[in-house]
């Protein structure tokens, strides 16, 4: 799920400790290797180690984002070429150095933003495949590296494996997908391995690229699983997967109402919301009348989520995943799909809960949950903004003013005509 190809200018500083930082010479003045790259959301940070290589004959891995247009990197392997050399931090001009060289470390910063994480998380992956009788042909790379998670890959002779590391609130995606793959060994990945110390594990690669192409497909496999574990949720609570009811959601309404820096990006202020708060708790009780059973959800499902096998479609990323009410899924996978699509990929997922309810009864279902189903996504992106703070807010206000207008475009009755949402945006959901 990429947004269409926009050029976006990154900044670099590549920094081989407190004051080391690498620059040329141009126009008389030191300046840092600028990138310039195709922009989606998050940023296009699986494009930047092999960018900065080429630039500067350096392999690094990726530390942290400043900002959209600004990383920070530290040197890996190779020497510096093209006129490129190692300087001291004050000698730049550039304001973004003396931002970086001023700049307090975040409390809220991952672990993986840190200098030496990446030469830690590839020894343990080492150590995984040497007891395992395999090793590494090729270098380590950095495939997604943002503020919920890092996603490295290594070649290796039993084929290619995967390490991840999450938020420390998200860390149970392995024990929960170990669950799943009880019943349903095909449609997740396989866990190679996992650290509880250090909050990340190791996955083989699964044979297929995202996005799922196959949309109905895929969510008539999520609803396969999910109705499987409707009044057997026990072992994926046991597992860490955390529950979410309707009371909690209508709790959270008031207090995300009072959000300005949301609601103002959204095209509106917090003032006057007191009637949308009331209209979303409603709507919580309403879809808590119809009595649809909770279950698993996946939290965070999207195309580039899911891929297509030969055998069939294999769901991945179950970081966010939950017990909650199950039609909260199909908001994000309704991000970029537009009508009347929408409406035939509902159906097919819709399909898989006949056993509970008419497919005329589960679309009003789906009427009544669309905007409670919003108001989900606009609170994980909130909660990942209070959870890193403020320095990283730039990787999800974004995607939260996004939900937040939804969620009044459904209170005015905006969307009452569509299966999804007015505004399908073709970006990335993390």
């Amino acid at each position: 799920m990429s947004a269409p190809a926009t050029a976006v200018d990154i900044d670099v500083i590549v920094t081989a400790g407190p004051r080391r930082v690498l620059g040329r010479r141009r126009d008389g003045a030191l300046v840092l290797p600028r990138l310039r790259l195709t922009a989606s959301w998050p940023p296009p940070s699986s494009q930047l180690p092999g960018a900065v290589a080429a630039e500067t004959g350096l392999r690094v891995a990726l530390l942290e984002p400043l900002d959209t247009t600004l990383f920070v990197a530290e040197p890996v392997d190779g020497e510096p070429t093209a006129g490129y050399g190692w300087h001291d931090a004050t000698a730049f001009g550039a304001a973004s150095v003396r931002h970086w060289l001023d700049r307090s470390a975040p409390a809220g910063r991952p672990a993986w933003y840190r200098p030496g994480w990446f030469a830690a998380a590839t020894g343990w992956l080492d150590g995984v495949l040497a007891g395992r009788g395999a090793r590494r042909t090729g270098p380590v790379s950095q495939i997604r590296h943002w503020t919920t998670s890092t996603v490295l890959r290594a070649p290796t002779t039993d084929g290619a494996v995967f390490l991840k590391a999450a938020l420390p609130h998200l860390v149970a995606e392995p024990r929960v997908i170990a669950e799943l793959a009880r019943s349903w060994p095909r449609a997740v990945p396989q866990v190679l391995a996992h650290s509880a110390e250090h909050g990340w594990w190791l996955s083989a690669d699964f044979g297929a690229q995202p996005p799922a192409r196959d949309g109905a497909a895929a969510l008539r496999l999520l609803a396969r699983v999910q109705a499987a574990t409707v009044g057997r949720t026990g072992p994926l609570e046991a597992a860490g997967c955390p529950v979410l009811t309707l009371d909690d959601l209508a709790d959270r309404v008031p207090a995300l109402t009072r959000r300005a820096e949301v609601w103002d990006r959204a095209g509106t202020g917090p003032v006057g919301l007191t009637g949308v708060a009331m209209w979303l708790q409603d709507r919580c009780a309403e879809l808590d009348d119809l009595d649809l059973p909770p279950s698993l959800t996946h939290g965070d499902l999207h195309p580039d989520n899911a891929a297509d096998r030969p055998d069939g479609p294999l769901l991945f990323d179950w970081s966010f995943a939950r017990i909650a009410h199950p039609l909260f899924d199909l908001a994000g996978w309704l991000h970029q799909v537009a009508e009347p699509e929408a409406r035939r990929q509902v159906d097919a997922y819709l399909d898989g809960w006949r056993q509970l309810a008419s497919l005329g009864e589960l679309r009003e279902a789906w009427r009544v949950a669309k905007p409670v189903a919003a108001l989900v996504e606009l609170v994980k992106f909130v909660d990942l903004m209070d959870r890193t703070g403020p320095g990283y807010a730039f990787d999800y206000l974004p995607m939260a003013a996004v939900w937040a207008r939804r969620i009044l475009d459904a209170a005015a009755g905006r969307d009452a005509h569509l299966t999804g949402w007015c505004d399908p945006r073709p970006a990335r959901l993390g």
